[in-house]
C-alpha cells in the first residue's frame, strides 16, 4: 500500500513551483526519520542543481496527535536555474518519490504532496 497521497489535478509544475510535503511519523522515530529525509534531500540538491531544500517541524501541543510529530519538506528552485533551463517539473517530482521511499518505514498515515505558485511578491 502507498503512502503518497493520490495526484492532484493540477496544472504541470512550472520553473516558480514549490513543493510542500507533510506527513506524520511517531515521537520515538523522529530522529531516524529525520536523518532519512536529510540523507535524500541532500542527494536530490547534488543531483538537481539550484534546489533548495529543507525539513520542518511543526510546533504543536503535545494533545494534537500524541506520540506523533508532523513533519514537512520543501522544495524550490533558485530562480538562476529558471532563467537557463528547462521545467524541472515531473522529472523532479518523480526523483522525488522515489528519494521519498526512504522515508516510507516511519509514516504513519499519508505522505501529503502539494505545490504551490507564487501569485504576489
Amino acid at each position: 500500500m502507498s503512502h503518497e497521497s493520490p495526484p492532484a489535478a493540477a496544472p504541470p509544475a512550472g520553473p516558480t513551483t514549490e513543493w510542500f510535503i507533510y506527513y506524520q511519523v511517531a515521537s520515538a522515530d523522529l530522529p531516524r526519520a529525520r536523518e532519512a529525509v536529510v540523507g535524500f534531500q541532500q542527494r536530490l540538491q547534488q543531483d538537481w542543481p539550484g534546489l533548495s531544500a529543507r525539513v520542518l517541524q511543526r510546533l504543536e501541543a503535545p494533545e494534537a496527535s500524541p506520540g506523533r510529530v508532523t513533519l514537512m519538506e520543501t522544495y524550490r528552485f533558485a530562480p538562476q536555474r529558471c532563467a537557463t533551463s528547462a521545467d524541472p517539473g515531473a522529472a523532479f517530482e518523480s526523483a522525488l518519490a522515489r528519494a521519498a521511499q526512504a522515508v516510507q518505514p516511519w509514516l504513519q498515515g499519508l505522505r501529503h504532496v502539494e505545490r504551490f505558485a507564487p501569485c504576489a511578491s
